[in-house]
């Protein structure tokens, strides 16, 4: 039950970040794409508001997917 809440933590904070400072974290993506592969595609080429939709969005319902999962687990 409780890696539930955890998970779910650690998405909600994944999305806020994404959302109050995205450039710190496409910093971050571009140091991990660049190990890989230099100049290859990845997520922190987009402009600055799509970059908080898509990574916040995917924090914030991550987190409530893991909630809801939770929820589950306990009302049975």
């Amino acid at each position: 039950m409780y890696p539930r809440f955890l998970m779910a933590a650690l998405f909600l904070a994944f999305g806020l970040f994404g959302i109050l400072k995205p450039d710190v974290l496409r910093g971050a993506m571009d140091n991990v794409a660049n190990s890989w592969k230099e100049g290859s595609w990845h997520p922190y080429k987009m402009p600055r508001p799509v970059l908080r939709m898509v990574i916040g969005g995917t924090g914030i319902l991550g987190a409530a997917l893991f909630l809801y999962i939770a929820y589950l687990a306990l009302s049975r």
